[in-house]
């Protein structure tokens, strides 16, 4: 098998990790593309020593930040040839926090869940159309299983939660949007 790229935003927790320690243990080179690179560096060494693979790189992005997601895929494509693989894990999602504005002003779950891996997969097309295979893979969550039947609609007229005045604000149903978009 030829070298394969894999990158994982969100690698250092959960189903993220769980990832990377499977691709990293078959052979892939892994990238861990997380938000907070000191709470990262433990779960690389993790991965790393559990997978016996020293392919394991840390890079930081804000999937709610376009310039930070800008760097991160300049940075990127600047080091690694090619992706072979594009797994979308991190989301944002916080119990009883108010309503927030990424630094790019969109409501913060959204900004994290669907324009963050929007922009991400459009700067990073060119090295996946290097692969001989390539994949983008959205990772979801047992939540949305309350919100898929044929009754429910994503709420387009209030995505970033412009009615906030109006309608009650709720990052739970942010999420559950944003995971459906």
């Amino acid at each position: 098998m030829h070298e394969r790229c894999v990158i994982i935003t969100g690698a250092n927790s959960g189903i993220g990790k769980a990832a990377a320690i499977q691709f990293a243990s078959k052979g892939y080179t892994v990238i861990m593309a997380c938000r907070n690179l000191e709470i990262s560096k433990t779960a690389q060494t993790e991965i790393i020593k559990t997978a016996n693979n020293r392919n394991v790189h840390l890079m930081e992005v804000d999937m709610s930040s376009f310039h930070s997601i800008r760097s991160f895929c300049t940075h990127f494509i600047n080091k690694f040839e090619k992706a072979d693989i594009l797994i979308h894990n991190a989301a944002y999602f916080n119990h009883g926090e108010k309503y927030q504005l990424s630094p790019d002003q969109i409501e913060l779950t959204f900004a994290t869940n669907v324009f963050g891996p929007f922009l991400m997969t459009a700067l990073l097309l060119d090295p996946l159309k290097k692969s001989d295979d390539a994949r983008i893979l959205f990772a979801g969550s047992n939540i949305i299983k309350h919100f898929f039947n044929e009754k429910t609609e994503i709420h387009f007229d209030n995505l970033q939660g412009e009615y906030k005045d109006s309608r009650s604000h709720w990052v739970y149903k942010m999420y559950c949007q944003s995971k459906m978009a």
